[in-house]
């Protein structure tokens, strides 16, 4: 009996102790506000302190639609780079919206992802992280082995606004920050360029592609509304970009409102609007991704598809032909997805998104001085 009892009494007091053990832990963080201290990055250069983790600036809330200025919240392809010598990194953090979405998990819609490199390679390495999603969302990235002056990427949500954000490292740990000083590649598209419907954020294509440049990658896609309307075209237009990409086909199909010659004039004054501040810096216009995808039945969408994306192709190469040598058509051939990339045909999934991220990246490494 008294052997049971003092098995029971050491027992308990070793569970106190890890509890303790635990509770010191998460004491010893020394917390950085990513806000505060100035840590985003993926977003263009008018967003003030102000504007919080959002992708549009308060200047332009009463110029754009609401539905544009609500995903403008989102902190879709927004990123923090730094340095660390830490060996656990705790992200701590509240978002505004729904958690999920009936075709896209937690993890894409609200997570987080964790990326890193060697001073001495190009290869992005994923760290998978221990997540909890409640009223307060933590990830937790430890027992992982990284090479010293490590770069690591950290994204941020695809599609919910973030209110606030910390990162915590031990008490005697190093942190530094990063901002990458290039002409960023500059997105302009819909729901699948915001990563709709990636499984987590470094899978949305814009992240994913990113990984294959030095440029910053800023990503301006609103789910449902990349339409090539003016105030966003006059907001990248001052951008000084290395590419200016306009993915916004997939929200450009044809209907009793938006007429064959409407598309056309969408298009023609967007590229005219980038074109009145950067006569020569490449433009790139896509297909919709999901246009002649083999093996699709659904006739249709796919008709759809098809035929707003041939409509752009068509203004494309007469721009072209009529003088503009740095304005570039991606096909969705070239993108090559298949009955196997998307999740509801519209959307990829990973697969899709990677062999969208291919694409660009093989177009954009030749054009891209």
């Amino acid at each position: 009996m008294f052997k049971l009892f003092k098995y029971w009494k050491e027992s308990l007091l070793g569970s106190l102790f890890c509890v303790l053990s635990i509770c010191g832990f998460a004491q010893e963080k020394k917390w950085h506000n990513i806000l505060q201290e100035n840590a985003l990055e993926g977003r263009v250069s008018a967003i003030k302190a102000e504007d919080g983790y959002a992708r549009l600036p308060l200047s332009l809330k009463n110029e754009v639609r609401e539905p544009v200025w609500n995903l403008g919240q989102d902190a879709a392809g927004v990123y923090v780079d730094f340095k660390t010598n830490a060996s656990s990194i705790v992200v701590k953090y509240k978002v505004n919206g729904g958690l999920n979405m009936p075709h896209m998990p937690s993890t894409g819609v609200s997570g987080l992802d964790l990326y890193a490199k060697s001073s001495n390679s190009n290869q992005w390495n994923w760290i998978t992280g221990n997540y909890s999603f409640k009223d307060t969302i933590s990830y937790t990235f430890q027992n992982y082995v990284t090479e010293p002056n490590s770069t690591y990427r950290l994204y941020l949500p695809l599609y919910n606004s973030v209110e606030w954000m910390e990162l915590g490292i031990g008490e005697n740990d190093q942190l530094e920050f990063l901002h990458q000083k290039t002409r960023p590649i500059i997105v302009y598209g819909t729901s699948i360029a915001q990563g709709a419907c990636a499984s987590r954020p470094g899978l949305g294509w814009t992240n994913w592609m990113g990984r294959n440049f030095d440029e910053e990658v800023v990503n301006l896609a609103f789910s449902g509304n990349g339409r090539l309307e003016q105030p966003i075209l006059d907001l990248i237009k001052k951008e000084d970009a290395s590419v200016f990409i306009l993915d916004c086909v997939p929200n450009l199909g044809i209907t009793a409102e938006r007429t064959e010659e409407k598309l056309i004039g969408l298009i023609v004054n967007a590229v005219k609007t980038i074109r009145s501040e950067h006569p020569n810096t490449p433009i790139v216009i896509a297909a919709h991704s999901s246009s002649q995808v083999p093996g699709v039945l659904n006739k249709k969408n796919t008709d759809g598809y098809n035929l707003s994306s041939a409509i752009a192709e068509k203004t494309v190469k007469e721009l072209q032909n009529n003088g503009d040598k740095n304005l570039y058509w991606l096909t969705s051939k070239e993108i090559g997805l298949d009955n196997s990339s998307t999740v509801d045909y519209a959307h990829p999934n990973d697969l899709g998104m990677e062999k969208i991220a291919a694409a660009y990246t093989k177009l954009l490494q030749k054009i891209i001085k």
